[in-house]
């Protein structure tokens, strides 16, 4: 999922959030007109208006979650609030007699509450142009209506809150100052979601670059990469001792020349993919592909006591689903494939190797050599899965593999000057 399709998402969300509340605060003015309200005209009209609103919103959610015309219904919203706040007043205004009442009435209503509640609502949206517009536009109308107001002779100004409360005139320094807190509390909300929305755009972006990366590393690699301080990317290592693992696919060769280079990706893709969860499904970290085969390590990028048992574990694993692959490629008149396993307990160099431009995570040492020889060996000793003594000796508790296992002697592996004793894995 791409970075502007999960900003995206939290957008609509924020929208739809939005009208949500927009439709509670309607069916609330709806409910409250029928206990303040004097006259049923007024009853009629905003029951209108409100319901009418109620359905177009409703419209609205609808378009936004299907992602159509996002935009235009974020702008669309702003412009209908600016119409609701504009209007109710000379709704109001008109409902108590209209001319034959001074127009002071308009700038004593209370609309300043739902003004501040669907500023906040527009926040939500986490599109900073929405409060913005709508606080200028609310500054615009109010300013407008103002004067529309002082322009009869009959308005009436005071200084008195309690004469501007209780009385007929009306607080002009009060209703400007009300403007001036609603155009720096649109600015801030503006500002603040701006802020939310570069930090969502940042958490999108990481998110999608751990997805991207786990196309290339194991988990335990990423969580590592992410959480690294600068060091963890200089070349360099440390000594630690690891279960490594070698997986080949048993006559890959006669494989490919059957398949075609396009096949044979795919088929690789295919398998990969089945190891790759019984891999991870018992903490293996995936150093490389090689073709056909893998290298594997259990206890990077952090050992821990069970390294050498799951190590065997994810090897049962990969052989169960094999099995359960190979009976769909029967089902398919596929021909069944077998593979060989080996695995080493053993010292090695865990760290970047390369330059600082140019950095590979890998593991190398006699532990890696020995694996690849021991996985090598089964097919001269026409096992599938073998393991070097050094490994089972690490195994905290043997009865608690579900499997058996045969020593088939000490071998001198390649490249190495004393003998290594080989098992054999039932599977």
């Amino acid at each position: 999922m791409q970075t502007e399709q999960i900003l995206k998402e939290k957008e609509i969300q924020g929208i739809v959030f939005s009208l949500y509340g927009k439709i509670f605060v309607s069916v609330l003015l709806v409910i409250i007109t029928f206990f303040v309200t004097q006259t049923l005209y007024e009853v009629m009209i905003i029951s209108l208006v409100n319901i009418c609103l109620i359905s177009v919103m409703s419209i609205m959610i609808r378009l936004a979650q299907r992602n159509k015309a996002v935009v235009y219904i974020g702008l669309f919203c702003v412009l209908i609030d600016l119409l609701i706040i504009t209007i109710l007043p000379f709704v109001w205004y008109h409902s108590v007699g209209g001319d034959s009442v001074p127009r002071t009435y308009l700038v004593k209503t209370s609309t300043h509450y739902i003004i501040v509640a669907t500023l906040i609502l527009n926040a939500f949206t986490l599109q900073s142009i929405y409060p913005l517009l709508y606080s200028f536009g609310v500054v615009i109308s109010q300013a407008w209506m103002l004067l529309y107001a002082k322009a009869d002779p009959r308005f009436s100004s005071t200084e008195s809150f309690k004469e501007a409360f209780l009385g007929s005139a009306a607080h002009v320094n009060n209703y400007i100052t009300n403007m001036a807190v609603i155009a720096i509390l649109g600015f801030f909300l503006a500002y603040l979601t701006f802020r939310i929305r570069k930090t969502v755009l940042i958490a999108a972006s990481n998110e999608v670059k751990s997805s991207q990366l786990s196309r290339y590393f194991s988990p335990n690699v990423i969580h590592e990469i992410a959480s690294a301080e600068e060091s963890f990317f200089q070349p360099g290592g440390k000594q630690m001792n690891v279960a490594v693992m070698f997986c080949d696919i048993a006559g890959f060769t006669q494989i490919s020349e059957q398949l075609g280079p396009e096949k044979t990706m795919f088929f690789l893709s295919e398998y990969h993919t089945q190891m790759m969860e019984s891999i991870f499904q018992f903490r293996g970290t995936l150093d490389k592909f090689i073709g056909d085969g893998m290298l594997v390590t259990f206890g990077t990028p952090k050992p821990g006591p069970d390294d050498a048992q799951n190590a065997i574990l994810a090897g049962l694993a990969m052989q169960k689903k094999l099995a359960d692959w190979n009976e769909k490629r029967n089902s398919l008149n596929e021909k069944p494939i077998s593979i060989r396993i080996g695995i080493h307990y053993g010292a090695v160099i865990v760290g970047n190797v390369g330059i600082s431009t140019r950095l590979e995570y890998t593991v190398i040492g006699d532990a890696v050599n020995a694996a690849s020889r021991i996985e090598a060996l089964g097919k001269e000793v026409k096992k599938n899965f073998l393991i070097s003594r050094d490994l089972l000796a690490e195994v905290k508790d043997i009865n608690s593999i579900p499997t058996k296992f045969h020593s088939l002697g000490n071998f001198a592996l390649r490249g190495k000057s004393k003998t290594t004793e080989i098992l054999s894995v039932e599977t």
